[in-house]
């Protein structure tokens, strides 16, 4: 018995020291486990410190706490005064926090979206196409908010499952689970809601852009159809109307043509049409206010273009600057600002301007203020060319008068008979009495003998046919014994006085 009793002594013994070792152990691995849990939890709150949402949060319940010690200290004021500084004190406080006074708005951070525009013309598109990517970042953005908020709401509830397993009661922390599960299910709605707005508004600026793109390209066809319309017209003028009528009929089908095209463009994106018309109207005045010169050079051009007046090809003479300067030359252009001159060498210039070949710019306007000279007008290409020559006073001025008459009619027959014909067709035109277009001889008498004055009709380019007159009546004078040209003359007389000699000079004659 007493060797039974000693075995089980010692059974018992070992295993009281095998059960001490256990708990021993255990005991060590619940204090490494708390430790490991209180250093995760001290890891969230400091997180979650940094946490817009949490700071939020926490200013919040600042905010409420705050709101009831004023509402409990405005009762006490009542009675008594001392706490009237405190009390002043808290509502300074709780002003600048008002804007946390709203848990939701202080939490749900959700950017509204901007209002779509509205694309009516094709410059909007542009604004269109970035308004759609300004979307897509804004609702991308908001995404992640709330992914950030979500993340929040994760660590609270990681941080209250590390605060039950450490036997840690926080019924702040409990609240505020619940506060965030609830904001969570709004947040999400909203988002959701927000992101099926998103995709309304880009569904509806995507379709006004493809309208905006479908009534571009039907405009593009319209505008050209409207260039082959004008094309064909213009490949018919040039085909039955007349060669110097051309130039000035496609210079109308051109302003006929933009203006259409303009009209077109106005009606397509401006749907009132009184609003267009006060816009045209508003237009005209500030141009005729702001602008005179410039809308005079573009009603000039439209009185040139439908008066027929002068065309491109006529040869003018125009003064500018009250009548000191003269220009001579043969219109190339006609724009809506200006006629452009080309300078031929001419009598004007021979006399007085002493240069030629120049590109004139002349304002359209000239023509409301100045004196027009036409020398082709409605293919009159002739005009009156005089030339002057004096013979003194003991000549035969009846044969000088019968030889100058002989050859200006010899050289100027064939403008003669021109300008018969087209002053037929002028006179359907014009009420002309006198016609006689045959050259005249007139007989003066001036200060150095008498002066014959021969008149023909002559090409617009006068030059070379009145110098070949003028050298042809030289020699006709120079051949006849009886006419002498007449010329400013001297007479020296020479008298001796004394072996002297002097000269008296200066003695005008007259031959």
């Amino acid at each position: 018995m007493r060797k039974l009793f000693l075995i089980v002594f010692f059974i018992s013994l070992l295993f009281s020291e095998t059960n001490a070792t256990k708990e021993s152990n255990t005991t060590k691995d619940s204090n490494t486990t708390i430790k490991l849990l209180e250093s995760k939890r001290d890891l969230i709150i400091s997180d979650l410190k940094q946490n817009e949402f949490y700071i939020n949060y926490k200013t919040y319940l600042d905010y409420k706490a705050l709101q009831k010690k004023v509402k409990t200290l405005t009762k006490k004021a009542k009675y008594n005064k001392e706490y009237q500084k405190e009390l002043e004190k808290l509502k300074t406080e709780l002003k600048l926090l008002e804007k946390s006074n709203d848990i939701y708005t202080t939490l749900i951070k959700l950017s509204s979206l901007p209002k779509p525009p509205e694309i009516n013309n094709p410059f909007a598109i542009i604004s269109g196409l970035n308004y759609e990517k300004e979307l897509k970042t804004l609702v991308e953005k908001n995404i992640k908010e709330y992914e950030n908020f979500t993340q929040t709401l994760q660590k609270l509830k990681h941080l209250k499952e590390i605060e039950e397993k450490l036997h840690i009661k926080d019924p702040e922390l409990d609240q505020m689970i619940q506060d965030f599960k609830i904001i969570d299910s709004i947040y999400k709605t909203k988002l959701n809601t927000l992101e099926a707005e998103a995709k309304i508004n880009i569904q509806k600026v995507n379709s006004q852009i493809q309208r905006e793109i479908n009534k571009l390209i039907f405009l593009a066809i319209i505008i050209g159809i409207s260039f082959v319309i004008f094309t064909l017209l213009k490949v018919i003028v040039r085909k039955y109307v007349k060669e110097e009528s051309v130039y000035l009929t496609n210079k109308i089908l051109n302003f006929i043509n933009f203006t259409v095209i303009l009209l077109i463009i106005a009606f397509f994106y401006i749907n009132n049409a009184t609003y267009l018309i006060t816009i045209l109207g508003f237009a005209s005045a500030g141009i005729a206010i702001a602008m005179k010169d410039w809308f005079m050079n573009i009603f000039g051009w439209f009185v040139i273009m439908t008066s027929g007046n002068f065309k491109v090809g006529d040869r003018i003479k125009i003064y500018l600057q009250n009548g000191q300067v003269m220009i001579v030359g043969d219109i190339i252009d006609i724009s809506l600002n200006r006629i452009v001159l080309y300078e031929d060498v001419t009598l004007t210039t021979y006399q007085y301007n002493r240069r030629a070949g120049r590109i004139v710019f002349v304002p359209n306007n000239v023509i409301f203020t100045n004196p027009i000279f036409n020398y082709t007008h409605n293919g009159l290409s002739t005009v009156w060319d005089g030339i002057d020559i004096t013979i003194t006073f003991d000549s035969n001025h009846k044969k000088a008068v019968y030889l100058a008459k002989e050859i200006v009619s010899k050289y100027s027959k064939g403008y003669t008979d021109i300008t018969k014909r087209r002053l037929q067709k002028l006179k359907s035109i014009y009420h002309i009495k006198n016609a006689n277009v045959e050259p005249r001889i007139f007989t003066f008498i001036s200060e150095n003998g008498i002066t014959i004055s021969c008149w023909y009709l002559n090409n617009y380019a006068t030059l070379n046919l009145r110098s070949t007159i003028s050298a042809e009546i030289v020699d006709a004078f120079n051949k006849a014994d009886d006419i002498k040209i007449a010329y400013p003359t001297y007479t020296i007389i020479k008298k001796e006085t004394n072996n002297e000699r002097f000269n008296q000079t200066e003695i005008p004659l007259h031959s």
